[in-house]
């Protein structure tokens, strides 16, 4: 059988399955030299062991509970008892030093409930480990400043968080507990050298606005135009259910099962699809007007040049009726955005950049914080960091090659068992550890049983660290680290 505990100096005693736990008793061989408390070397005798309980990482999807039989010691120079020190276990939990780290990699990746369970212990100690770690990568952390910066808000827990990203390079740089005008320039001021900058694309919040032109004076500021064509849709929307209120139910609900025809943009309709709305435009002549109007303003962006791009939005703002220029609900935020936003709105022209990676960024934050039930803002911020940040495989982990499956020659159930592998491996997560990993570090494989009477499982997804927990020599059978 293999050494399912594979911790250096130490030798499985027993090994029992616990209803949904591994309970593996243990000894640590390696004995010291010298009293803990006096310093004298090699005047100690045993004094009787010790059983204490830690935890270790999961291992076949169950938690794991090491009874180590810890060896007492007496020294005979000062009468002190200590216990063995134990390698390989944490100095402040009780659990193994590796489980602390399964627990400080996931903690950026899982929400703390589930690593708790995969573990087996209390989840405020999951809390008290990750928030150490997270602590430590927040403080140092160092921010930079990208050569075009993108700023965006997103509300978390009723507060409006400042999300800052390099655009062109599609990377987190900072998140800012608000987005108010002194948090985003004290941000901004914090770096010296500031002319790695050539510009910055905002959302409409005018302190963003006022903190780049005192920061970086004469430097472009884009507004994404994802937010005004946005706003032409909402426009067009609000009016098609402002006259929809006035059909009857059975024309409202046709209607808004067919809205997707007037957002799309006509160009990408089949011939169906424009014959149908067609006769909808023909038949209601205020969706039509709502509908040229939404056209008429993306039209604004395909302009080949600056000045004609000008010249396509003062047309089109001479062309709004005047009716839909009167509550908000119609066309008059927009109207008052392109006035408000002219020059950076046209600057997309000199600058084509898009915020669209920021504005993705912010929907990834509400969804990590909605899977933790609300985190504290610290966590939130190291998840949006670092949840791309891994540590470096190991040595030996990256001479073990992904095992060749080939689908063709095996037998039916086989083929199966690979393709459900395979799925699994897309969902990031190891069979053994539970953990979630990229997909590079992910391996389907083989796992060697931990009791005599468990078979072995046939083409799981392992990662690195389970891999080589799995494929020892016993569970090998050729004397091989690699997987059979």
């Amino acid at each position: 059988m293999t050494d399912i505990l594979d911790l250096d100096g130490w030798n499985v005693i027993e090994k029992r399955r616990t209803g949904t736990e591994y309970e593996i008793g243990a000894e640590y061989t390696v004995q010291p030299d010298a009293c803990l408390k006096c310093g004298v070397i090699g005047n100690l005798y045993r004094h009787g062991p010790k059983p204490i309980i830690y935890r270790d990482s999961p291992i076949r999807g169950m938690p794991v509970r090491l009874v180590a039989k810890a060896q007492r010691f007496k020294c005979r120079e000062c009468g002190g008892t200590f216990i063995q020190p134990l390698g390989g276990i944490h100095p402040d939990m009780r659990m193994t030093a590796r489980c602390a780290e399964f627990i400080q990699d996931q903690c950026l990746l899982d929400t703390f409930k589930r690593i708790s369970d995969h573990v087996g212990c209390d989840d405020k100690t999951i809390r008290t480990i990750a928030h150490g770690y997270i602590d430590g990568l927040n403080a140092a952390y160092k921010p930079w400043l990208p050569e075009w910066l993108g700023i965006d808000e997103t509300m978390i827990d009723g507060v409006q968080r400042c999300v800052i990203t390099d655009v062109v390079n599609r990377v987190p740089i900072d998140m800012l507990p608000d987005r108010d005008l002194p948090t985003v320039t004290q941000w901004l001021y914090q770096f010296r050298d500031r002319r790695v900058v050539k510009g910055l694309a905002i959302d409409m919040w005018r302190p963003y606005k006022t903190a780049a032109h005192a920061v970086f004076p004469g430097l472009p500021v884009i507004i994404d135009k994802f937010h005004l064509v946005r706003m032409a849709n909402t426009a067009m929307d609000n009016v098609r259910i402002a006259l929809a209120k006035d059909q009857a139910k059975v024309v409202g609900r046709d209607w808004m099962r067919r809205k997707v025809l007037l957002r799309m943009r006509y160009m990408n309709l089949d011939e169906k699809g424009r014959f149908n709305l067609q006769m909808w435009l023909d038949n209601e002549p205020e969706v039509a007007i709502a509908y040229r109007l939404k056209e008429a303003f993306y039209d604004i962006y395909d302009a080949p040049t600056k000045e004609a791009g000008a010249a396509l939005l003062d047309a089109w703002r001479e062309s709004v009726p005047a009716r839909m220029r009167k509550t908000k609900k119609d066309f008059k935020p927009l109207m008052t955005c392109t006035a408000n936003w002219r020059e950076e709105m046209l600057a997309y022209f000199d600058h084509p950049i898009s915020n669209g990676y920021t504005e993705a960024l912010n929907g990834v934050a509400k969804v990590i914080n909605r899977a933790g039930r609300g985190y504290s803002f610290e966590v939130l911020r190291a998840r949006v960091l670092f949840s791309k940040t891994y540590r470096p495989v190991e040595a030996e982990l990256e001479d073990l090659p992904e095992p060749e499956v080939e689908v063709v020659e095996t037998p039916r159930h086989r083929a199966s068992s690979v393709r459900h592998a395979l799925m699994a491996k897309q969902e990031h997560r190891c069979a053994s550890c539970g953990g979630i990993y990229e997909p590079e570090h992910l391996y389907v494989t083989h796992m060697g049983p931990v009791m005599e009477d468990e078979p072995e499982m046939n083409l799981v997804v392992l990662c690195g660290h389970c891999k080589v927990r799995f494929h020892t020599e016993g569970v090998s059978r050729h004397g091989s680290t690699s997987t059979p």
